[in-house]
């Protein structure tokens, strides 16, 4: 990636990713949803379906050709080798997908927002690492109010996740959100500006 620089964010749930990247966008970064990729390369006539529909059968697949996420969710989530089966055969689909937006835009300065940035091995095109962490209560609260559940499923969903801890000492970069939005945005802005002028 000749004349790019490509930065991975990632960090635990609840922690404020979203609005990371609404300020690297807003610096000029060209933002790239690594979750939007994920669905966009299973959809119906793609190749990673296909290869998903020859791996996992019939059952994930529903009538209409596309996708049976509830079905390859009962799957894969109570068999880690099947998760792993599948994480494996998708990640090279969205590398690619990644890859090629990189050489098509004319923007200096990427931003892939991946929360499976290391699991998935997209880390090693980027130049720098950013983790967006904060206090496990703090994102508990924030995954309950943003997504509707109760706490026993937040605290579920983030247990799955790696700690604050984990993120950090993988990171060039670490913004902690233990704050409000504002303090959380001049973070993030001053983070994007040192990324631009190479401090």
């Amino acid at each position: 990636m000749i004349n790019k620089k490509i930065y991975g964010l990632t960090g635990m749930s609840g922690a404020g990713k979203s609005t990371v990247c609404d300020s690297f966008e807003n610096a000029g970064f060209l933002i790239i949803d690594c979750d939007r990729l994920a669905r966009e390369v299973v959809r119906k006539g793609r190749p990673c379906l296909d290869k998903l529909h020859r791996l996992f059968g019939d059952s994930v697949i529903t009538k209409d050709g596309e996708l049976d996420r509830r079905a390859m969710g009962n799957i894969v989530f109570s068999h880690s080798d099947k998760l792993a089966l599948l994480n494996n055969t998708i990640y090279p689909y969205i590398t690619y997908e990644v890859i090629s937006m990189c050489g098509n835009t004319d923007k200096h300065f990427v931003l892939l927002d991946a929360p499976t940035l290391f699991e998935s091995g997209i880390d090693f095109i980027c130049d720098g690492i950013i983790s967006v962490t904060c206090d496990k209560e703090k994102s508990i609260q924030r995954i309950m109010l943003r997504d509707n559940i109760t706490r026993e499923s937040a605290e579920k969903r983030l247990g799955s996740q790696h700690d604050a801890e984990y993120y950090k000492s993988k990171s060039d970069f670490c913004i902690e959100n233990n704050g409000d939005i504002d303090t959380l945005k001049a973070k993030a802005d001053a983070t994007a500006r040192k990324i631009i002028n190479g401090n």
